[in-house]
């Protein structure tokens, strides 16, 4: 009779589970199940991708002469691009002199485009600063830019900008893996031989055939993916739900009491920005987390080593000085704010081979909340915050490169 009970309470929390897994996962779609490994492509929104968005060898871009339109904390945000595939700046100086690439830290997301760090310190020392930063970029994306873009003979400094978060980034093969219902975003990636050196995996999805194939090409991407076991399919529902609940039963609990605070306060009308941000806050501290362990795991911390010393070899060679700028997410500065950032002995320690200014502890010194858009995405700079960036980056010029100003 007692076993009786129990599996017929076992059935009960497996039914249970599964029927809030689907509902909730129509709304959001990090509580992934076995449908995710095969998803479909949505027809509309993929050619919408095809024709403003990709790139068959950097995964994604910017495209020259278009413009754009976001939603920003206080109303719409607009960008636009120049024909050099630049962030347009209508105060810029000339020449260009500074070439930036990066993340969405670099392209600086969320401000207008007279507010974002390149151009304020275009404003600032006379000359033009050219931004080529592109949302969600890892470091090696935006060094595969940088080698492919033709740059003015005025430019002298070339800054690459990102988030610490930039490691996990440079192991993705497909974002799907990483960050779970980014679909569309297939990536080139850098892995290393024996001897390590690095080893360039191109991007394999190269149109929109690919797309449609997609099934032929996922063992091979499964296989190079630093995260399609580790992350991918640690945190998957599959039959039996409740031992997926159990392998990440902290997590799982977390994020499904989130996204039911969420749906509740949009049904009693009571809900705001907290609310409405509060599942994917909860997956952005658990993507920082598992970023910061990757800083104590030297497979990951020599991939990232080899990736920015290509940066200053490729930078020497076309006679760049070559900086690396390293911008904490509000998140970064939130999780650590009573202590050194996990992060932070890494890049003093790269620091040795290459000019390298992490910004971690300007912020913290500053009321740093207000140099931030608490938006659901870690949080990017606001305007204020961007100018503590170009004051930070005119300051290394001045003290190392005055001949480049």
């Amino acid at each position: 009779m007692n076993l009786l009970a129990l599996a017929a309470g076992l059935v009960v929390v497996e039914v249970g589970l599964l029927a809030i897994v689907s509902l909730q996962r129509r709304g959001f779609p990090w509580l992934i199940t076995q449908k995710d490994e095969l998803p479909t492509f949505d027809a509309d929104a993929l050619q919408r991708f095809m024709d403003y968005s990709f790139d068959p060898h950097l995964g994604w871009v910017r495209r020259a002469n278009s413009s754009g339109i976001e939603n920003g904390q206080s109303g719409p945000i607009s960008f636009h691009i120049d024909e050099r595939g630049s962030r347009a700046d209508s105060l810029a100086k000339e020449p260009p002199v500074i070439a930036a690439f990066g993340d969405s830290y670099a392209f600086c997301r969320q401000v207008e485009d007279d507010e974002t760090w390149e151009a304020q310190l275009s404003s600032r020392e006379n000359f033009g600063v050219l931004n080529f930063g592109v949302g969600n970029y890892g470091v090696d994306q935006a060094l595969l830019r940088y080698e492919c873009t033709a740059l003015p003979d005025t430019v002298r400094v070339v800054v690459m900008g990102f988030v610490p978060e930039t490691i996990c980034r440079i192991q993705s093969y497909w974002k799907h893996y990483l960050e779970f219902g980014n679909t569309f975003a297939f990536k080139p990636r850098f892995i290393l031989d024996p001897e390590g050196r690095l080893v360039l995996l191109e991007n394999l999805v190269r149109n929109s055939g690919d797309f449609i194939n997609i099934r032929g090409i996922l063992p091979e991407i499964r296989e190079a993916d630093g995260f399609y076991k580790r992350k991918f399919r640690s945190h998957q529902f599959r039959f039996p739900y409740t031992a997926s609940l159990l392998r990440n039963p902290l997590k799982h609990s977390k994020l499904m009491l989130a996204v039911a605070v969420r749906g509740m306060g949009r049904a009693l009308g009571i809900t705001n920005s907290r609310i409405e941000n509060l599942p994917f806050t909860l997956v952005m501290k658990n993507n920082l987390r598992d970023a910061y362990r990757l800083y104590d795991d030297s497979k990951s911390t020599k991939l990232l080593s080899a990736i920015l010393l290509r940066f200053k070899e490729e930078a020497q060679r076309r006679g760049h000085i070559p900086l690396v700028v390293v911008m904490p997410q509000l998140l970064d500065l939130r999780l650590s704010k009573n202590g050194a950032a996990p992060y932070q002995g890494y890049f003093a320690e790269v620091a040795h081979q290459l000019s390298v200014l992490d910004l971690t502890d300007s912020f913290i010194n500053e009321e740093f909340e207000k140099l931030y858009i608490n938006d659901q995405y870690g949080g990017h700079l606001s305007a204020e915050g961007n100018r503590l960036v170009a004051d930070k980056i005119s300051t290394w010029l001045m003290h190392n490169h005055e001949s480049a100003r």
